[in-house]
């Protein structure tokens, strides 16, 4: 019986092989998904080189009305660089094939590793983020304006995922001027009326040392929260080690080299990238121009007043000679990092924006772009 026994565990073992085979094929994409949502922002001229920025998200069952994600939702994060926008009175994504980039870079034709992600809620934990290792991207439009977007990714868990979508690709214009800030040509004085924080917590410093990013404006501000020009706004890069009940500490801040390791640390301003960091000075006039101020010496002082609030004076030059100073007196409430600074905005202001690197300092008020 033994000469009977071979044929018969080969067949046993070429059955169990097509049952692999065809279990396999049956399993070749983990998440194979038509996506009937999109939103999506453009940020302008951003990249290492000047390449144009276009931040999108597909998902099969999109935003709650607040802007919050959906349990049970897929989303699909696409961090694009491409050329400028054929219209730039109606922002649309160039066409074309788009691969994953390498690790820190921006080139035209790619969407970054670092900022495109996969993202699967649960319906009541945590949701999953998982980054891609591979992929490709593939968007086309017709001549009635409707895109179609497909992918094929592998996420860095060893997960493969397909994904269709066709339908509008409506973009909301995030530059705010990128690229098209005039340099800062006149003093200025900011009595400030409104000021907003955000502990950044941010990995590296020196010991104990928080990194908050301190925005003051001497403009006021409409239902959604966008502030109306004409005005300023002076955004602090501060280090220092908080109190213990979390309050920024009174003291004399400084502009320095040396920020990341000091205490009472002001950081200059500067562009890495092609993104604004360090102290900063913005001006909006009455005519929609836009100017931008790199600080790169002087100090602020805060001190603590008897109702919980701040008392805030800075003295700073720019790298232009400009001189930007001013003063606040209110409250100053530090929010976490991640916490959106105006939480009036609509939901289809606030339910996508592209991450950046730390330290990073943006204003935390924003211009109505149609106000620029």
């Amino acid at each position: 019986m033994k000469h009977l026994r071979t044929p018969y565990l080969i067949l046993i073992a070429a059955v169990a092989a097509l049952a692999a085979a065809s279990c396999a094929k049956e399993r070749s994409t983990d998440y194979d998904t038509e996506m009937l949502e999109f939103a999506g922002n453009y940020y302008g001229a951003i990249g290492n080189n000047g390449e144009h920025c276009y931040y999108i998200c597909l998902s099969d069952k999109g935003f709650s009305n607040s802007g919050e994600l959906i349990p049970g939702a897929l989303y699909y994060y696409f961090d694009i660089f491409s050329t400028a926008p054929s219209d730039a009175s109606l922002i649309t994504i160039p066409t074309g094939l788009y691969t994953l980039g390498a690790r820190g870079t921006t080139a035209a034709g790619t969407f970054t590793q670092e900022n495109s992600k996969f993202v699967q809620t649960g319906r009541y934990d945590v949701p999953v983020e998982l980054v891609f290792s591979e992929g490709h991207l593939e968007i086309d439009r017709d001549d009635n304006g409707r895109y179609t977007f497909e992918a094929e990714l592998t996420d860095v868990a060893g997960m493969t995922h397909r994904l269709h979508y066709t339908g509008p690709a409506i973009l909301t214009d995030y530059s705010q001027g990128t690229g098209t800030y005039l340099d800062l040509n006149t003093d200025l004085n900011i009595q400030a009326i409104q000021a907003m924080a955000i502990d950044t917590e941010i990995p590296g410093l020196g010991q104990d040392i928080s990194n908050v990013i301190l925005s003051m404006t001497d403009m006021s501000s409409d239902a959604e929260g966008y502030v109306i020009p004409p005005g300023s706004i002076i955004n602090m890069d501060c280090y220092m080690v908080l109190t213990e009940d979390g309050r920024i500490p009174e003291g004399r801040y400084e502009i320095t080299e040396n920020w990341m390791t000091e205490d009472f640390a002001l950081s200059p301003g500067e562009t890495i990238d092609g993104y604004y960091v360090g102290t900063i000075a913005e001006h909006y006039d009455d005519g929609g121009n836009a100017y931008l101020g790199f600080v790169n010496s002087g100090f602020m002082t805060v001190s603590h007043t008897e109702d919980s609030g701040y008392s805030v004076v800075f003295d700073f030059s720019t790298i232009t000679g400009k001189k930007v100073t001013g003063r606040y007196s209110g409250p100053i409430s530090i929010q976490p990092a991640g916490t959106p600074a105006t939480a009036s905005r609509s939901a289809a202001d606030s339910r996508l924006h592209r991450p950046v690197f730390n330290p990073m300092t943006h204003s935390h008020f924003t211009v109505r772009s149609e106000q620029r």
